[in-house]
């Protein structure tokens, strides 16, 4: 069942946002469904989630108290249990579905052939789309379910630049579009640079394409980020003391600039990294308005965010510009259910992400590469975090993302598998899969 579930989560994700229906006050898409009933399927499997669970877990279950806990402080219990059951779903359904389902490096690496051969292959749809100011595939959607899902400014001149309009594809937004082309881009290049494949090359060079045709900063952040993960990783274990030093030297100076700028660290870092200067100062405005709101409840947040719900506290002349919007997956959490709850998630992606690079030295070559793969990426979505937000279909991919490694831990089962060769461009020369973790004991 497990199976069935992962691969309708990844054809889920590719349902354009107009395919959905409304229960009462609660939008139901097709990923909340799979997840509604991954979530399930690890309750019931409570035993074998208890065998692969690790501090990750922990954290995660934390987050969700304090995330339900916020709600019902700045809302009420109905509105909490409601809101809380989402999350969780999006959340913890995406977690163990990844967690469950990819325990073998043999499952990592179709789960990610998957992605990208789906993301390949809609390069020349979104040519069209950015090309020609067409968004054909959501008005096609549109005709066959009668929603109009898009954000009008999606059609304005706002998303049109030098004549080429920003392609979302079959996703809500740009930036998710985009975002999502950058996760799976390191181990479309790594499966290139190992194969020399000429299907592996012309993957790399529709995901490259694509990105382009998003006209968005996050997938180039993203690539900038992951070639500085890349020289992390190498040499990681050779030089961990001056990594170390790095980052505590690099604490300080945005200490330092935190104290004595009138804009912050963060203000100033945020206001760069965007194409477009006015993003960049809309950015730095939502940090520092933001900041009163957090300082003023800094354990519970101040709520959830929206029509009927709360908001942000702003002068009303940024709303006319960009609403109460947040571009930051980090911020938006703190601001919403308090500084614990961000600090408890950043937590736990950094261990899931330094916890597997600390085993990377023992893996063998042919399963090490598709570690290292999964490094870059989640590394890159764990900063570009700080000028984005994970919303709709990003969140749950954010927490599938995080579950993907747990079969990194079991390095010593992979290495055993000498005849297993995981570099073929679309086959395994594999005629049944290695035992999992759960049936070997540790």
């Amino acid at each position: 069942m497990i199976r069935v579930l992962a691969i309708l989560f990844v054809i889920s994700i590719f349902i354009p946002v107009e395919f959905y229906t409304m229960v009462g006050t609660v939008r139901v898409e097709p990923y909340r469904i799979i997840l509604g009933i991954s979530l399930l399927y690890a309750i019931f499997n409570f035993r074998q989630v208890l065998e692969q669970a690790n501090l990750v877990d922990v954290l995660l279950t934390a987050l969700l108290l304090l995330v339900f806990a916020s709600i019902w402080y700045n809302h009420d219990l109905a509105q909490a249990v409601k809101s809380t059951g989402i999350y969780a779903i999006e959340t913890l359904g995406a977690f163990y579905l990844a967690r469950l389902f990819i325990t073998t490096p043999e499952r990592f690496y179709k789960i990610n052939q998957a992605f990208i051969i789906i993301l390949a292959s809609l390069t020349l749809f979104s040519a069209y789309e950015a090309f020609f100011q067409h968004r054909f595939l959501h008005e096609l959607a549109k005709i066959i379910t009668g929603h109009d899902s898009l954000d009008f400014r999606l059609y304005m001149h706002y998303y049109i630049r030098n004549g080429i309009m920003r392609a979302t594809s079959l996703f809500e937004h740009p930036i998710l579009y985009g975002s999502l082309l950058a996760f799976f881009f390191p181990f479309a290049f790594l499966l290139f640079y190992r194969t020399r494949s000429l299907w592996a090359g012309l993957n790399v060079g529709a995901l490259l394409a694509s990105m382009a045709l998003t006209l968005s900063s996050a997938p180039l952040l993203a690539l900038i980020f992951q070639s500085g993960i890349a020289v992390l990783v190498r040499f990681w274990d050779s030089a961990r003391r001056l990594w170390i030093a790095l980052f505590f030297a690099g604490l300080a100076g945005a200490l330092i600039i935190q104290a004595v700028s009138n804009r912050g660290f963060f203000g100033i870092l945020i206001s760069y990294l965007t194409f477009n200067p006015n993003t960049g100062y809309f950015r730095m405005l939502q940090w520092e308005h933001t900041m009163d709101d957090i300082a003023e409840s800094p354990v519970v947040g101040i709520g959830l965010i929206g029509p009927g719900l709360h908001d942000w506290s702003r002068p009303y002349w940024i709303s006319t510009w960009f609403g109460n919007s947040i571009d930051s997956f980090w911020l938006l959490i703190a601001l919403q259910h308090g500084l614990f709850a961000a600090f408890v998630l950043l937590l736990a992606s950094l261990y899931a992400a330094f916890n597997t690079l600390n085993l990377l030295r023992y893996h063998h070559d042919k399963t090490r590469w598709m570690v290292t793969a999964w490094l870059l990426s989640f590394f890159s979505l764990i900063l570009i975090g700080f000028t984005v937000d994970y919303f709709g279909k990003l969140q749950p991919m954010f927490f599938f993302a995080l579950g993907m490694s747990g079969w990194a831990r079991y390095y010593h089962l992979w290495n055993q598998q000498s005849a297993y060769n995981f570099a073929q461009p679309y086959s395994l020369k594999t005629t049944h899969e290695p035992t999992t973790p759960s049936e070997t004991p540790v």
